[in-house]
């Protein structure tokens, strides 16, 4: 049985992998793209809003809106980074848990992020 498989028993979400289970390189692969979809689609998202706040930005002189959202963006990216890598180091010395819990932990957050970007 694979290292991984007591901590995916306990997962919270669904992180589409479920097939590519059978071995750690392969489920860590699933989950590196899984997360690079994530974050594409989030990226899209935030584009839409920053689009919107430049144009209210431009009607309305309120120079605040933009800055605040981008550095609300930065902020939560320095905290998937470091909310994960807890996660991570709390996994060692079995680096393929770590590498597991951190990947899905940063998928998660991505999702989340992305359903909170959608409600704009």
């Amino acid at each position: 049985m694979l290292g991984f498989t007591s901590f995916v028993s306990q997962a919270q979400f669904n992180d589409g992998c479920d097939k590519e289970k059978t071995t750690n390189l392969s489920y860590l692969r699933c989950l590196d793209s899984k997360i690079v979809l994530e974050k594409r689609t989030a990226n899209m998202w935030a584009n839409k809003i920053l689009l919107d706040l430049e144009k209210k930005q431009n009607e309305t002189g309120n120079l605040q809106l933009l800055r605040v959202f981008k550095r609300a963006e930065q902020e939560f990216d320095k905290y998937v980074e470091d909310n994960c890598r807890w996660k991570y180091l709390n996994r060692l010395p079995d680096t393929i848990a770590a590498a597991i819990a951190f990947k899905r932990c940063e998928l998660h957050s991505v999702q989340k992020h992305t359903e909170i970007l959608k409600l704009q």
